[in-house]
């Protein structure tokens, strides 16, 4: 006679299988957008139908060996947990009439759970940018659409991509945007026939909370990662700069709000021909220009190769006369382990550092080890305190 443990077994080994593969093998619906083939005709229609279709937990394919064309935004709207696995590529058109003034060529607008990335490793974010920096440097009143833009939203992963060639910013979130992941990206603006990129960002953040970027090649002429007015508890690890104006808090104070960046932590930069490896941005103390406040900054295990400063404190920043003290807050910021030689552009000095003179200058240096190419390594300070635990060689300049 089966006893009850008997039963209990026969359960077990038998319905309870099958109720545990029948859940792991559900099928997400896929949806695979078409491409028209032709250069310059918009192929986001397609893709927006896909994610309408499927966009509910499903998969939006864009599939390898196939160039899709982005001649209008491509919006989210209707995505709730769903995936694109790009493995072709999207690439921006050449109608520089229909983008001027466009925010963003990807939106994200207050969505809640979104993955793009690639599968394959074959993906590609193709910004053409190109045409659109040869008419900026011509016209600087030609506004350009960051490529992808994150508003507001939440449980969002950008990963292991190709990202080329960015008209403007490569990548924002904003919008008080949280828990937002970037990973395994490369991300480059080339220079071509003699035309040099401009305001080329790898990362604006904020206001946003949350944020991790972590194993990211850039290569640009603009802020690595600009830490903006409501950055809080971003990290990034293991990031590789090239040609850019460093990691950057700021700019902040141009305005009266939105000055606050709190609780960012850095560790594990290489920063390879920099203006500067790292820093922080701020405007003077002007009618109409506000106080920030800067709170739990960690710059840690920083590589300096050919970069112009190791570190830089700005207070006079786009300043053009008279720099007027400010009252800026910075506390609890930490430089720790700095290694390599800076490019030689400013001498022998490695680190410029022009503190708030009414305000804050709470920053601390450790394992500072950073020399020019030749000669003695040396730091300008203004308003640094002496127990910053850095050796002040002369006034700083802002």
């Amino acid at each position: 006679m089966a006893t009850r443990l008997d039963i209990f077994l026969v359960f077990l080994f038998t319905v309870v299988p099958c109720l545990t593969l029948g859940a792991a093998f559900e099928k997400r619906a896929t949806c695979t957008p078409t491409s028209h083939g032709e250069a310059g005709v918009d192929d986001v229609p397609s893709i927006t139908e896909a994610i309408q279709s499927c966009g509910d937990g499903g998969i939006i394919l864009i599939p390898a060996g196939i160039v899709f064309q982005l001649g209008s935004t491509l919006s989210f709207a209707g995505c709730s947990d769903c995936e694109m696995q790009l493995e072709g590529t999207l690439k921006l058109t050449d109608d520089l009439d229909a983008w001027d003034g466009v925010k963003a060529i990807i939106l994200l607008d207050d969505i809640t759970g979104a993955t793009i990335h690639s599968v394959t490793g074959t993906g590609l974010l193709d910004g053409n940018g190109l045409p659109y920096w040869t008419e900026f440097n011509e016209d600087s009143s030609y506004s350009r659409p960051t490529l992808v833009y994150i508003d507001g939203g939440s449980d969002i992963t950008i990963e292991n991509l190709l990202v080329r060639n960015a008209p403007n910013v490569f990548m924002s979130a904003a919008g008080d945007a949280t828990n937002i992941h970037y990973s395994g990206l490369t991300m480059q603006a080339i220079p071509s026939d003699g035309v040099t990129p401009k305001n080329t960002d790898g990362f604006d953040i904020g206001p946003a909370s949350q944020v991790t970027i972590t194993n990211v090649i850039v290569d640009n002429q603009d802020d690595c990662v600009a830490f903006k007015g409501g950055a809080n508890f971003v990290t990034v690890t293991d990031i590789s700069c090239s040609g850019s104006h460093g990691l950057s808090i700021g700019s902040l104070g141009e305005g009266t709000s939105g000055n606050t960046v709190t609780n960012i932590f850095v560790s594990g930069a290489t920063m390879t021909s920099s203006s500067k490896a790292t820093g922080i941005k701020l405007w003077d103390g002007s009618s109409g220009h506000g106080v920030a406040t800067v709170n739990n900054v960690t710059f840690n295990d920083i590589t300096v190769d050919s970069s112009d400063y190791a570190a830089q404190i700005q207070v006079c920043y786009e300043s053009t006369g008279t720099c007027v003290p400010s009252a800026h807050m910075l506390t609890d910021i930490v430089f720790s382990n700095f290694k390599g030689t800076t490019s030689g552009a400013e001498g022998s000095v490695v680190a410029n550092l022009d503190c708030p003179a009414d305000g804050t200058c709470g920053i601390i240096f450790e394992n500072f080890e950073v020399n020019p190419p030749s000669g003695s390594a040396e730091v300008l300070c203004s308003n640094v305190p002496s127990s910053a635990g850095i050796t002040c060689a002369g006034a700083a300049s802002g």
